[in-house]
């Protein structure tokens, strides 16, 4: 469900014209002040010490280096470039589930394989005319790649950090901290923001930001970071199916074939029995 959500981004996002830099720190402030009621939710008491501190300042900017990277790769280069490189993610935390949570799923590498081969029919880089993204193509794919990495270790440090002072904590207080890396480009970098953008901006930041973070939190402690990982490959299954309905986006029959793809290769993790690390 929080993959589904995400996937609606661009419906709230693009038709407010504004940079990552702005409607970043507008999303995540938005989702740590909504999700505070949250918090009655969590049914432990939270853990405080050092290491509490230290995990969630990395979610925090984690989570910010995602967004911003993202969203600035978006305005660089192709949608197709920015997503692939970005959706290397799944592939990164699927590796390394092992050895950081201690908990195998099998295939589940191999199925983030197939995903991402899913995302590439989905999204059709190679129909990419010569001259299109420029010189900014590599720019927009470092940016992407910068993105999966921030992306990956959020993942990972908001699982620790759920564990420690519960999900609705977890929710709130990294998305506060991730707003704050972004108030000196936001003061050095300048842009006029319509309250119909904030409107905007506050309505995806409660569906796409505050429940689907919320969800994603509680389903990734339920399932583990391998799981979760190729289960967001939903997320731009649904991106591509939302442009296609609304935006008025191509969908040929490559893209049927690579959304199959990416519903088998989640379905397969869903139903695959972890394994814990010896």
């Amino acid at each position: 469900m929080a993959a589904i959500l995400w996937g609606t981004w661009s419906l709230f996002l693009r038709p407010t014209g504004l940079s990552g830099i702005f409607t970043a720190p507008i999303v995540l402030a938005v989702i740590g002040v909504t999700a505070w009621p949250l918090v009655r939710l969590d049914p432990r008491s939270p853990r405080w010490d050092r290491q509490t501190v230290a995990i969630l300042i990395l979610y925090g900017a984690a989570d910010a280096l995602n967004a911003g990277t993202f969203f600035y790769s978006m305005q660089v280069t192709t949608v197709a470039v920015a997503v692939l490189t970005h959706c290397t993610a799944p592939l990164i935390i699927a590796g390394l589930a092992p050895r950081i949570d201690g908990v195998r799923v099998p295939g589940s590498v191999a199925a983030a394989g197939v995903a991402l081969v899913g995302l590439a029919l989905l999204l059709r880089p190679w129909e990419i005319e010569a001259g299109e993204a420029g010189a900014s193509l590599w720019l927009g794919a470092g940016l992407g790649g910068l993105s999966a990495i921030g992306y990956a270790t959020a993942v990972f440090s908001a699982k620790a950090l759920s564990a420690r002072i519960g999900v609705g904590r977890a929710t709130s207080y990294h998305a506060l901290v991730g707003a704050t890396f972004f108030v000196p480009l936001a003061i050095a970098f300048p842009e006029t923001v319509e309250a119909s953008d904030v409107a905007w901006l506050v309505v995806g930041a409660l569906a796409c930001g505050t429940l689907a973070t919320w969800l994603f939190l509680d389903g990734l402690a339920r399932i583990g970071s391998a799981r979760a990982a190729v289960l967001t490959f939903l997320e731009p299954a649904v991106a591509v199916l939302v442009g296609w309905l609304y935006w008025g986006e191509s969908l040929g029959a490559l893209s049927a074939v690579g959304g199959a793809l990416v519903l088998g290769a989640a379905g397969y993790v869903a139903r695959a029995k972890p394994v814990a690390r010896a």
